[in-house]
């Protein structure tokens, strides 16, 4: 008779985080000191944390109550704090294709697809209830998406399963996750970098260079990814990820030809734009240095070859680095250096956060300077109906650099988590 596997103990962030610790006396009481967690593996932290997932989703849809109730108009919107880009994809037709709906221009190719996925379901009435209905389907499947990504996270670390919850419990899930389908591409991060740790190549070339279809700067994932196995020549590995990426591109490039859609049009609009909000070179502006878009193209570039080097020091200089720990460091070298950084960049984070296992204290002060600038940036961007009323220039500028710091703070939180256990053991 086969001996039983006993399975190994599942690392538990309430014995080893201060802030979890604590929180535990409060939710749940600490774990009993004769518990052996792990045993059925990672799916109950999975059912757990994405149940509680979709509770942040519904405070965020509490945050956005004066718009829900009244309508996005602006200023009102901006002054509420409650904006959002779901209820703006409702204006005009929806379009026979997701490329061709009026709200699509300048969107990525699969944010575009899924925003006109949701726009075809709303049914019609006023303007005020196409809005409302809009932003109800965005945000029942935007709940769906964190769910899913939380469970992709979980699965990823059958060790420590209960990491996940710096995707489900992030408090930046409450002023963030309804600007947008930016939890789309969170999801295809997650379930990328579970098919690499699945040792699915393709698959995670598909997912990944499909993240980069949603949210261009995500494709520092895909190059983390190619880099990792660079590093660890696994030949095969880089097949895999090439043909599924490739799969992936000529998918929904054809897909685009065929409809008549230029796959290329929101690389044109990005092209054509200024420094704006969240972007350090928006802060040259305010000091009278304003660059030109082909400037900001140029540095934009230099960002990413930057990026690249950078990943490529780290994953081939310490075997520890994991593909998460590579892909935060390009990715905030990306988003420093691009000429615009959204609020709803917050979420792109979320899942290379929870892989590296970061503490939470460290986590809860990134938050904390994204929340104040979501505090601010609103009031920042309706200034010119109310000049008065709004934050002077010199004070937001301190805002987006203690938020550009505090990205930067969080890829040391990130390499120190992971390089940590392995520099203890030597």
């Amino acid at each position: 008779m086969r001996p039983q596997r006993v399975p190994r103990r599942a690392a538990m962030p309430s014995r080893t985080d201060s802030v979890v610790a604590a929180a535990s006396h409060v939710i749940g009481g600490p774990l009993g000191r004769h518990a052996v967690p792990g045993v059925r593996g990672w799916r109950p932290a999975a059912a757990v944390l994405s149940a509680l997932s979709s509770v942040f989703v519904a405070l965020g849809v509490l945050q956005k109550n004066h718009c829900v109730s009244t309508g996005w108009a602006t200023p009102g919107s901006l002054w509420r704090a409650c904006y959002s880009d779901l209820p703006v994809a409702v204006a005009g037709d929806a379009g026979s294709t997701p490329w061709s709906s009026p709200g699509s221009a300048g969107q990525p190719p699969l944010t575009a697809a899924i925003t006109w996925i949701v726009r075809i379901l709303v049914p019609g009435g006023s303007q005020l209830r196409l809005q409302q209905g809009m932003f109800a389907w965005g945000a029942a499947l935007i709940a769906l998406l964190i769910a899913l990504a939380v469970c992709f996270t979980a699965a990823s670390l059958p060790k420590g399963p209960w990491a996940a919850a710096h995707v489900a419990l992030s408090p930046v899930l409450i002023t963030t996750a309804l600007i947008s389908f930016d939890a789309f591409a969170v999801l295809l991060v997650a379930a990328g970098l579970w098919a690499w740790s699945r040792n699915r190549a393709a698959l995670s070339g598909g997912l990944l260079a499909a993240a980069l279809l949603t949210r261009p700067a995500l494709g520092t994932v895909l190059l983390a990814v190619i880099l990792v196995a660079l590093a660890r020549r696994r030949t095969r590995d880089l097949a895999g990820i090439a043909l599924g990426a490739a799969v992936t591109f000529a998918v929904v490039g054809g897909l685009m030809l065929i409809s008549g859609a230029n796959p290329f049009a929101s690389f044109t609009t990005w092209k054509a734009q200024g420094a704006s909000y969240g972007s350090l070179w928006q802060i040259f502006s305010f000091a009278g240095f304003t660059l030109s878009p082909t400037s900001l193209t140029a540095l934009a570039v230099t960002g990413w070859i930057l990026a690249i080097g950078l990943g490529w020091l780290l994953a081939s200089r310490d075997e520890t680095m994991t593909p998460a720990a590579v892909a935060l460091l390009m990715l905030v070298v990306v988003m420093l250096t691009s000429r615009a950084l959204p609020v709803q960049a917050a979420l792109w984070v979320l899942p290379l956060v929870a892989l590296c296992a970061i503490r939470w204290r460290d986590h809860l002060a990134w938050a904390g300077a994204e929340f104040a600038y979501f505090v601010v940036v609103w009031g920042f961007i309706a200034r010119s109906s109310n000049s008065a009323k709004a934050l002077p220039q010199e004070w937001f500028a301190v805002f987006v650099a203690v938020r550009l710091i505090a990205v930067l703070f969080l890829v040391r939180a990130c390499i120190d988590s992971v390089a940590g256990p392995a520099r203890r053991a030597k």
